[in-house]
């Protein structure tokens, strides 16, 4: 299913090592690596409870090991609009409200980014 998924970024994503997968029911948990075609790495924690309650992180490094953002849900920040779902901007150093939410989602956002050009 991951793969099938993926090949719909074949033009973003390079390769994919996936460190954990695990279903039990209808909860799962995910750990993964995803090398992308310019040479940064986005790093997968997905894991969705038996309650139904989710918990994830998406990280995405520059090649480098520079962190270019995460995105999260962890109920750290709550006076954010989005809470407790946020990003933090690995450029700026700050945390902002944000809709994105799942593994699709960010590869969207990354292949925007990648589109648009370098990063500093």
């Amino acid at each position: 299913m991951l793969l099938r998924f993926l090949k719909h970024y074949v033009d973003i994503v390079q390769d994919i090592q996936v460190e954990r997968f695990r279903r039990v029911g209808t909860s799962y948990e995910l750990r993964a690596a995803i090398f992308l075609r310019d040479g940064s790495k986005l790093y997968v924690k997905d894991y969705l409870y038996q309650d139904g309650s989710r918990k994830y992180a998406y990280q995405w490094q520059t090649k480098e090991g520079q962190n270019v953002g995460r995105w999260d849900n962890s109920p750290h920040w709550p006076n954010l609009k989005t809470f407790p779902h946020h990003f933090h901007n690995g450029q700026n150093l700050s945390v902002e409200s944000s809709n994105i939410r799942n593994l699709e989602s960010v590869l969207g956002y990354i292949r925007k980014q990648l589109a648009i050009g370098p990063r500093p």
